[in-house]
């Protein structure tokens, strides 16, 4: 029984860690030394800490199916050209995320965050980007999406630029994007980790399918999309239940929903949660099946020591057992839409990191001014 729980608990460490679908990951890398206190981050002039911002509920998305028009590399390059000749901008995103004195980065020995990343087949870029936040003194799974499309200050090894967040993993992997994001939500990401389609497909159809809610629309886009007969699907419904191809589309699909990366992110939150429920119940045959499947394909910068450590905490605290919490940011109060020949998100980011931080850490080391001048303000 002992070794059962071990094998268990592992690969759903692997899986649940690694969930997420990418043709091509990173190598790993030097994972740094830990900081061990912080100091308060200050958005401007600090004279009073922000409300907190309500991040429980998760984001209603619309049903109705538009299909996005799809963009040339000319309407990228103009779009961002024109982002980043807004001198504003430029200079508020850059502002925040190198106001990085010495221990500002939140963490707690209660909390694991942990970036599970999804990498788009031909661009490089991001294709998903979650944050899983284990808390163990509150026993809870947080699951926060990034939506790909904010924009943001990269500081990448070829020099610093601003651009989409997805952007972050092709100018420097897997590290230069929790780099990005460290900055911009003052949090320490202890590990990130990404798997490749064929394990994806194989974990999934090892554990004989996983039930989600599939709407109509969402049926028809995965059946447009699907390159063989078993990728099909037959039905839609509150209870679908997907194998290893049809998951996978499910995960990816996005130029049908009428609400942009929201119903995407959406769906990416849902498949994984029901993932997590399922694999507590999973057999001894299962497990070391997926273990097998799973071993070796995750890339990531947690070493195989860190891996078994991980293992043996979460047999002790049954994390396997810990409900999960799920949620998208850029809060919608966060963020304010810019089109202009391509579609992005300009992020509150001190806000949005106050929120963050508060929803993960029951608090923040965060203060914000009542007449700070913002992402948002730099593009009305």
């Amino acid at each position: 029984m002992k070794h059962h729980r071990f094998f268990t608990v592992l690969t759903a460490l692997l899986l649940a860690l690694a969930l997420l679908p990418c043709a091509s990951c990173g190598s790993r890398s030097d994972p740094g030394a830990r900081t061990t206190k912080h100091r308060s981050v200050t958005a401007d002039k600090a004279t009073e800490t922000a409300p907190t911002a309500s991040s429980n509920s998760e984001t209603t998305a619309s049903p109705d199916a538009v299909e996005a028009p799809d963009q040339t590399e000319d309407d990228l390059v103009e779009t961002l050209t024109e982002l980043r000749a807004n001198g504003d901008l430029f200079n508020v995103l850059k502002t925040w995320a190198t106001n990085n004195a010495e221990h500002t980065l939140m963490q707690s020995a209660d909390v694991l965050n942990l970036l599970l990343v999804g990498v788009d087949a031909s661009q490089k870029n991001a294709d998903a980007i979650l944050l899983l936040s284990l808390n163990t003194a509150e026993k809870k799974i947080y699951l926060s999406s990034v939506m790909r499309d904010s924009f943001t200050y990269i500081d990448a090894p070829s020099g610093e630029t601003a651009a989409k967040i997805n952007a972050a993993y092709a100018h420097g992997g897997g590290e230069c994007l929790k780099q990005t994001l460290q900055n911009n939500y003052k949090i320490r990401i202890d590990r990130y980790v990404s798997v490749d389609h064929d394990a994806f497909v194989s974990a999934v159809d090892i554990l004989g399918g996983v039930t989600v809610a599939v709407r109509e629309y969402e049926m028809n886009e995965m059946n447009r999309l699907a390159e063989t007969e078993d990728a099909r699907l037959g039905e839609f419904g509150d209870a679908v239940t997907l194998n290893g191809k049809q998951a996978l589309l499910y995960c990816r699909i996005r130029k049908c929903d009428a609400d942009g990366d929201i119903s995407r992110t959406r769906r990416q939150r849902q498949f994984l949660t029901a993932v997590i429920q399922k694999l507590r119940n999973i057999s001894f045959t299962q497990a070391a099946e997926m273990f097998k499947a799973l071993y070796g394909k995750a890339e990531t910068d947690c070493s195989d020591s860190e891996l078994l450590g991980y293992a043996a905490q979460a047999i002790a605290g049954k994390w396997y057992g810990y409900p999960v919490d799920s949620t998208v940011f850029p809060l919608e109060e966060n963020r304010t839409e810019h089109l202009s020949g391509q579609w992005v998100w300009i992020v509150d980011y001190p806000a949005d990191a106050t929120a963050l931080q508060k929803r993960i850490y029951g608090k923040t080391n965060i203060v914000l001014a009542n007449d700070r001048y913002t992402a948002c303000d730099a593009v009305k």
